[in-house]
């Protein structure tokens, strides 16, 4: 229960502050850059450009994995099954 409040918590403060949830679980640096490309996202492209920087930040401070990682799982290579002769 308590890891549903944890993420609810990091998807409010990402409606305040792209980068809040890296940045409340410690990883500043990793947090500051969101911050930064979300303010840059907001000044000089447009709203859904800080949507993916949100969505980015939230995957990544949830699963560990960057939003890419997620959306790229389908066009990996499969891996070499080893055979015994």
């Amino acid at each position: 229960m308590s890891d549903v409040i944890n993420n609810g918590v990091k998807l409010v403060g990402e409606t305040m502050l792209p980068g809040a949830s890296l940045l409340l679980d410690g990883n500043l640096v990793n947090g500051a850059a969101h911050v930064a490309v979300g303010a840059a996202a907001a000044a000089f492209v447009a709203p859904w450009a800080v949507l993916l920087v949100v969505a980015d930040s939230f995957s990544k401070s949830v699963s560990g994995k960057n939003l890419w990682d997620h959306i790229n799982v389908s066009k990996k290579a499969p891996e070499a099954e080893v055979v015994a002769a």
